[in-house]
C-alpha cells in the first residue's frame, strides 16, 4: 500500500520529495489510461505518458493535440483560470505511439486529469493501453484513499516547490516512482 508520513520531524526537502513521490505514484492509480509520469523541478513540468498500441497519422494526431489544447484551455476558463501552456508530442517506437502531455503542475487541477483520461479513452478506445488494475477493480477503501491523497498532493504540490527530478511508471503489479 502506498503512504508516506508526511507531518513529524521530516525536514524541507525529504518532505517535498515524499510530495512528489505520493503526487507521481497516486496520478498512476488513479488513472490506469497512465503509463508513466515524470517531474522536472527546473521547470516545475510534468509529463504524462499514455501508450496507444499503433501508429496514428501526423495529421490525425494533430487534430487531436489541438482537440486536447482547446479543451484544456476551456476547462481552465470554466474554473475561473486564464490560458494554461500545454504540449503534446509523440514518439513512435515499433507498433506503439507514446504520447507525451508537458504541463505546469502549479496550474494543473485534479479535474483536468479526468478530462485527458476521457479524451485519450474517446479517441483511442481499444488502443489506448490501460492497466487492468483500475480504481473499479482496486478495494473500496483503497481507492478512496489514493482519490483522496490524489487531491491532497495536489494542494501540497502548488502550495510548496518540489525540488526533486522524479519519474513514476507502471512495473508489471505495481507502480514505481524514482528520483532521476
Amino acid at each position: 500500500m502506498l503512504g508516506f508520513n508526511l507531518s513529524g520531524k521530516t525536514s524541507g526537502s525529504r518532505k517535498e520529495m515524499n510530495t512528489g513521490v505520493q503526487l507521481l505514484a497516486s496520478m498512476l492509480v488513479c488513472y490506469p489510461e497512465l503509463y508513466a509520469v515524470a517531474y522536472e523541478p527546473q521547470d516545475t513540468e510534468i509529463t504524462l505518458d499514455f501508450v496507444v498500441k499503433k501508429k496514428i497519422a501526423h495529421e490525425e494526431m494533430e487534430e487531436f493535440a489541438n482537440l486536447v489544447d482547446k479543451s484544456v484551455q476551456t476547462y481552465h476558463d470554466l474554473h475561473g483560470s486564464g490560458p494554461v501552456w500545454l504540449a503534446l508530442d509523440a514518439d513512435v517506437n515499433g507498433s506503439r505511439m507514446t504520447v507525451h502531455v508537458r504541463r505546469q503542475l502549479a496550474t494543473m487541477l485534479r479535474g483536468e486529469l479526468d478530462l485527458l483520461a476521457e479524451l485519450f479513452c474517446d479517441k483511442f478506445g481499444d488502443d489506448l493501453q490501460i492497466d487492468v488494475h483500475t480504481l473499479d477493480s482496486l478495494e473500496p477503501d483503497f481507492s478512496n484513499m489514493q482519490s483522496n491523497v490524489l487531491d491532497q498532493m495536489f494542494d501540497m504540490a502548488q502550495s510548496s516547490r518540489i525540488r526533486e527530478k522524479m519519474i513514476g511508471m507502471r512495473d508489471k503489479d505495481k507502480v514505481v516512482v524514482y528520483n532521476r
